[in-house]
């Protein structure tokens, strides 16, 4: 019986286009990426080093590499900051989900 309610329960979502949401009544709810204004990655293409610094492993030298090197040629994928001299996978790995190119 639970299965054939949850099976049901699922059906109507679907249908809804609402699949997986819960309304807690806050509010509407959220679709689609987030915006510039509630993303908080950092953009590496206009970060600061003192915005920069705060990623993992990315110290002040290292930092002002990324500005060096964006000047040069902007960041188009955020796997372009592997052109930066002391950036490797590791390093990457670290910091990927903070950042961001837009």
């Amino acid at each position: 019986m639970k299965k054939r309610l949850a099976l049901v329960l699922t059906l109507l979502a679907l249908h809804a286009g609402t699949a997986g949401a819960v309304d807690h009544g806050v509010g509407p709810l959220e679709t689609g990426p987030p915006t510039e204004e509630q993303d908080s990655r950092i953009n590496v293409n206009e970060a600061a080093v003192e915005e920069l610094v705060r990623l993992p492993g990315i110290g002040p030298s290292r930092a002002e590499a990324i500005i060096a090197e964006r000047e040069k040629r902007r960041f188009r994928r955020i796997e372009d900051i592997l052109r930066v001299p002391g950036i490797g996978r590791k390093t990457f790995g670290r910091i990927r989900g903070s950042i961001r190119v837009r």
